[in-house]
């Protein structure tokens, strides 16, 4: 008897063994993924359904993180950055962007994949977030690491720069200013707290004064854009114009449009995001942007054409629908401004009371 729970034991070990070896060898015969459009599409199409249900982690994830810490390495300040407490850390959280682009959506705004690409040998995938009016491509470049395809590093619009460079900077400016308060840094970190108060002629001072000093970190180009439109909005594209030979044209073009379109300019509107196009691919949220500076242009009918189009292409977007609202108002059409209400409620659940209050605030 107890021969035959020996026997019986060993059978059931063998069998586990046989099984462990199995699927270890499934493992090992799983094909890589080959590199092409068909595979870097689909690939780029599930970050983005996944984002969409509010899963950040297809994004973050799919960061070839090893290659782009040794990118952010060969700067040999930040290298040692990684042995300082919090260091790692700090970098592992920079590469959350899928935190971001799922707040986008949950805020009411989209995140959608527009465009793919092949230049120079490299296979690229353009992401679009949207969120309030704010608008932000990231032109990211794939390829395969250990079979899997995996994000290597990418143009982000709304920064100016290399997603890794944005990183490197990152956090040599941390280190700067926690180890070294005589560094130059220290005049971007004034400058910054001076935006942040809303001093806009001495940010520009501070970032003018030592330009050289600190021009590589892209904070820089952030707070001296941001302060150019603070200081003098009237004059903003002029002083822009200026800075066409120190940052990438991509960075001008979105800082550009959004400028024409909350000034209501619709022929410069237009015209930038044509330029836009070629980069971006024909995105329907450029619909939306259009019919904003339409609407504030008083051109109610243009701008309600264009969001119905781009009604048709996306998502209903909070945005998208009050826009309608507007427009309805703006012609006068109580009829459509009812029936695009009542669509608003069936889309978004709204109570009554809710309505009426948006009612309330748009006839008055």
């Amino acid at each position: 008897m107890k021969k035959a729970i020996v026997l019986t034991f060993c059978l059931i070990c063998l069998i586990g063994l046989q099984s462990c070896h199995k699927k270890g060898q499934d493992t090992q015969t799983v094909e890589p993924v080959s590199l092409n459009e068909q595979t870097v599409t689909a690939f780029a199409r599930g970050i983005a359904e996944k984002i969409v249900h509010e899963q950040p982690d297809a994004l973050s994830n799919a960061f070839d993180e090893e290659h782009i810490r040794q990118l952010v390495s060969e700067n040999s300040i930040v290298y040692s950055g990684f042995d300082v407490e919090g260091g790692k850390e700090y970098f592992e959280n920079c590469l959350h962007l899928g935190d971001q682009a799922v707040k986008a959506v949950s805020n009411g705004g989209d995140f959608a994949f527009v465009k793919y690409y092949v230049a120079n040998d490299e296979h690229h995938i353009v992401f679009r977030t949207y969120d309030d009016f704010n608008l932000n491509f990231m032109d990211f470049t794939v390829d395969t690491v250990q079979g899997v395809l995996k994000i290597k590093d990418g143009f982000i619009y709304n920064l100016g720069c290399l997603l890794s460079k944005s990183i490197e900077y990152s956090m040599l400016f941390n280190l700067m200013l926690q180890t070294n308060p005589n560094d130059d840094a220290q005049w971007l970190h004034t400058a910054q707290e001076h935006t942040l108060n809303g001093q806009a002629s001495k940010a520009l001072q501070i970032l003018t004064e030592h330009h050289d000093g600190i021009k590589e970190y892209p904070l820089y180009y952030q707070l001296f854009i941001a302060n150019l439109y603070h200081s003098n909005p009237k004059n903003f594209i002029t002083q822009l114009d200026k800075l066409k030979e120190e940052i990438d044209g991509r960075y001008l073009q979105l800082h550009k449009l959004l400028y024409y379109v909350n000034e209501g300019k619709i022929a410069e509107t237009e015209a930038t995001i044509n330029e836009l196009i070629p980069q971006t691919g024909d995105d329907p949220i450029y619909l939306l942007f259009y019919a904003k500076s339409c609407l504030l242009a008083k051109d109610y009918q243009r701008a309600l054409d264009c969001l119905t189009t781009a009604e048709s292409a996306l998502p209903l977007l909070w945005d998208l629908w009050y826009s309608e609202l507007q427009c309805y108002k703006g012609l006068k059409d109580k009829e459509g401004f009812d029936q695009c209400l009542q669509r608003g409620k069936d889309a978004y659940g709204i109570s009554d009371e809710e309505l009426n209050g948006i009612r309330k605030k748009l006839l008055g």
